[in-house]
Parts: C-alpha cells; structure tokens; sequence
C-alpha cells in the first residue's frame, strides 16, 4: 500500500538523520513529483481533454497542465470514425502555406506551442479545418503539488513509495553534507536510480502486447498529403 506524503516525509527524515528538516523534505518531495512528470512518460499521469475544432487552424487552447502527447493521441472523429493528427514542429508549421484562399478540409497534422510564460499552450492544425470536429487529446499532464506535503494525508501519485523516500533521503543528505548520499541516490540495488530504472521496465503494463513499427503519416499517408505546396496556391 502506497504511504501518505506525511510518512514518506517522515520516514525520509529519520533515514537521513535530519529530523528538523520536514518542511524542506516536503518541499523536495514535491520536486522530485515534478521532475517524474517531466522527465518519464507514465501513463498514470494521463488525462484526456475535448476541444471543438472550429473554421480554421487555431490556436485551440489546450488545459493548463498540458506537457505532451504521444504518437496517435490527438485525433478528431467525423461520424464515430476517428482522424488521427501527425505531430509536426512549430517551425515545420509555420512554414506550411496558409494563405486565404488555403481551402479547408480535414486537418491531417498538429503543432503545439507556448505563447509565454505562465501562459496555457496551444494547439494549432493544418489544413484549416472545415468545419466543427471533436478533438480528443490525451496527454501526459502536470500533476498538481501537494500542499503542505510534511502534515498531509494525501498519498502521492506515484505510486513506488519506496523510490520516493530512499530519493527524498538522499536529498536530504546532500544538504546535510552527508556522505550516504551517493549511495541512496545512485544506481546501486538500494540506490533510488536504480529502484527506479527497475520500476520503468515494467511500468504502464505494456509487457503483454507487441509493439508497431509506425510510419510517418507525412510521407506514408494518402497521396494528397504529399502534393507540393505549390499545387495547394498557385504562383
């Protein structure tokens, strides 16, 4: 059973012998749980969010705690059969010729982007679309922190406990100019690197079904997709 953020604080605490440093640990913990958002793609941080696509390319506001979305992810539907979007750089889209007189039809490619700091991201599409579409995005969100994590009940989302207090132990050692730290951090069979390189290998219970090899849409798609800009505005 996976431990409230209190006792992992607590148990962390007395591992590193820095008993006086619980709301500091409690303010680690909660960066190490923004560091595995950031850093690991875990299905456990998944939400899905519905955007009507409108006439046009965008931009579509996507939810504030928005970090990414994997291949096949991002698609609308049109009478229950789903359109999957290719994923492309903001720099490939801006180059995409998108004129006036672009015609809309079915938009086939997406790009996302952060208009500033603070700012929720946004999603645009290519071609413009043609009319009002459901768009289902699923992503990998920010996971809100836990107030106050040294007196809270509230049981982390990620769920190896055991990775987050030898972490938040060796953390705590750093500070403290303690020597074990290299060893509680480290890759060793106790260390939390390796406690966590052997809980990646079988997260998200994706042992049991093969892998595909997946093309990109952009030059394997419909043969349309691969017509020239040229022949899309004339000049």
């Amino acid at each position: 059973m996976a431990l409230q953020a209190q006792q992992i604080v607590a148990l962390a605490t007395q591992q590193a012998g820095a008993p006086g440093f619980s709301v500091m640990a409690g303010e680690l913990l909660n960066l190490v749980l923004d560091e595995l958002c950031q850093t690991y793609d875990l299905d456990i941080t998944k939400g899905t969010a519905a955007i009507t696509l409108g006439n046009g390319s965008g931009p579509y506001t996507l939810p504030a705690d928005y970090l990414r979305s994997d291949f096949g992810d991002v698609y609308f539907t049109i009478n229950g059969t789903p359109y999957p979007l290719t994923p492309i750089d903001p720099q490939e889209y801006d180059m995409l010729v998108q004129p006036p007189s672009t015609s809309s039809s079915y938009p086939s490619m997406y790009s996302t982007s952060q208009p500033t700091v603070g700012a929720a991201p946004v999603l645009y599409v290519w071609p413009p679309a043609s009319s009002a579409f459901p768009l289902t995005v699923r992503y990998r969100r920010q996971m809100p922190s836990i107030t106050s994590p040294e007196t809270s009940s509230e049981v982390p989302w990620f769920p190896n406990s055991n990775y987050l207090v030898t972490r938040l132990a060796g953390e705590l050692m750093k500070v403290t100019d303690d020597t074990r730290a290299a060893e509680f951090l480290g890759d060793g069979e106790g260390g939390a690197q390796g406690i966590l390189r052997r809980y990646l290998r079988l997260k998200d219970d994706s042992t049991n079904r093969a892998d595909f090899v997946k093309l990109d849409r952009r030059i394997f798609g419909r043969a349309w997709t691969k017509v020239p800009n040229t022949k899309f505005s004339g000049w």
